[in-house]
């Protein structure tokens, strides 16, 4: 009687173990898939910031003889992180400002060479759209990234 007793009681904890599970493992996965589209956002906002400090830097200190170098060393920095992609032209937006005076192409300042009193800046700005992996119910599934980086130029 005592062995019929025991086996009866081990199927119904385990039934109940199997209930528990089902009810909880939904709320385990989307917390795991969460936690990694968090993760992937943090990764990309720092590809950002990275990808303009990596183009003006590139443009102030002559690495870049021109924009379109610059805009590339920008998207050459923020390729480096994987899962992004600027492949896409709406997706990845990289835009260079030039300071009053300054030409388009950044060549001449309001004084040649620029002068402690008179300094010549070039601000890059970098614009990304971040999509979740999966589309969340209540949360927006897109987020704007948009960092900028002004550095003085030096010739």
């Amino acid at each position: 009687m005592g062995l019929i007793f025991r086996l009866r009681m081990l199927s119904d904890d385990l039934g109940q173990s199997m209930v528990e599970l089902a009810l909880l493992l939904p709320v385990l996965v989307f917390g795991l898939i969460g936690g990694a589209d968090l993760a992937r956002a943090y990764a990309l906002q720092l590809a950002v910031q990275n990808g303009a400090r990596a183009g003006a830097e590139a443009f102030a200190i002559d690495q870049a003889k021109n924009a379109q170098q610059a805009v590339q060393r920008a998207k050459d920095e923020m390729g480096r992180t994987p899962g992004m992609s600027c492949d896409l032209a709406h997706q990845c937006l990289v835009s260079i400002n030039w300071p009053p005076g300054a030409t388009t192409d950044g060549s001449s300042c309001t004084v040649s060479p620029p002068t402690v009193d008179d300094p010549c800046f070039v601000t890059v700005r970098v614009r990304y759209t971040f999509k979740t992996i999966i589309p969340w119910p209540i949360i927006p599934n897109t987020a704007n990234f948009d960092r900028s980086t002004t550095m003085r130029i030096f010739y």
